[in-house]
């Protein structure tokens, strides 16, 4: 009974090892045959590569040419005994020495991809992209619209992002302004290091002049009502508010889209003759 139950403990121990094993070897880029082969190596020591295919039970070519072809990966050696090629595994360290040469390919490929990237992004130009859209609408979505300002940012690393606001004398009047909301916002920049360039369109009934806001912290106190408008551009991407009963967002990403509306943003500051804050 003991004797049984050693032979059942021995055969779950090499059926897990072997698991393992076949799972390292598969994120190494090897396929079920390679691996087979190789492991039946490992545990054959030298042999020739007929008993070799016969213990992988695969034909004498197939096993021939995976042999070779792990050889010239230097994960397997091969030498004549007697005028025979026999194939063996020299050292278990040969396996790290590949996943070394393997990292370094794929640095090289790295760089490489680095110098073709733009060629690569003047491929896609050709094609029309299609601009991704994403609606919020109403006041429990306004938080998650912010913060996908924030994240857009980040994911672009942007240090700076540019905002054209709404502040008339009409709707202020309504009594709604962005309070909290604008306070999160505000904090979540400050952490991720993310400054703002304000452009802020004021008038009496309709917006008639520009101003620009030199502190953040006065857009705490713009309107949030009689169909307020702000326009946050991130990048690649344009986000748009605008409060009336309920406040209704849009995002757009899509480069060509972004980059019209930052040249009306330049043109804007350049025409009203707006410094930038310091």
């Amino acid at each position: 009974m003991h004797y049984n139950l050693k032979i059942y403990y021995n055969w779950c121990v090499l059926f897990y090892t072997t698991m393992l094993l076949n799972t390292f070897f598969q994120k190494l880029g090897l396929d079920e045959k390679e691996i087979k082969i190789l492991l039946d190596v490992v545990r054959l020591g030298a042999q020739p590569a007929s008993i070799i295919a016969r213990n992988a039970k695969l034909d004498r070519t197939t096993a021939y040419r995976i042999l070779k072809n792990l050889c010239d990966r230097k994960l397997l050696a091969q030498s004549s005994q007697r005028g025979v090629t026999v194939f063996y595994m020299e050292k278990i360290s040969d396996i790290e020495q590949y996943i070394e040469k393997q990292k370094n390919h794929f640095e090289e490929l790295g760089h490489e991809f680095l110098a073709l990237s733009p060629q690569l992004n003047g491929l896609r130009s050709s094609v029309q992209e299609l601009p991704r859209i994403q609606i919020y609408d109403g006041f429990d979505r306004l938080e998650h619209f912010y913060h996908d300002i924030i994240a857009r940012a980040v994911e672009q690393k942007l240090l700076l992002i540019r905002i054209l606001g709404s502040n008339t004398f009409s709707q202020q009047l309504e009594r709604k302004d962005l309070g909290e909301v604008i306070k999160k916002f505000e904090k979540e920049m400050k952490r991720c290091h993310i400054e703002a360039d304000i452009l802020i369109a004021q008038g009496n009934l309709t917006r008639e002049w520009l101003t620009r806001l030199h502190s953040f912290h006065d857009m705490e106190n713009l309107p949030a009502a009689g169909g307020a408008t702000n326009v946050i551009l991130a990048g690649e991407s344009v986000f748009m508010v605008s409060f009336r009963d309920f406040p209704v967002g849009i995002r757009i990403d899509h480069s060509d889209i972004a980059q019209t509306m930052h040249f009306l943003f330049d043109e804007t500051s350049a025409k009203y003759k707006l410094s930038k804050p310091v």
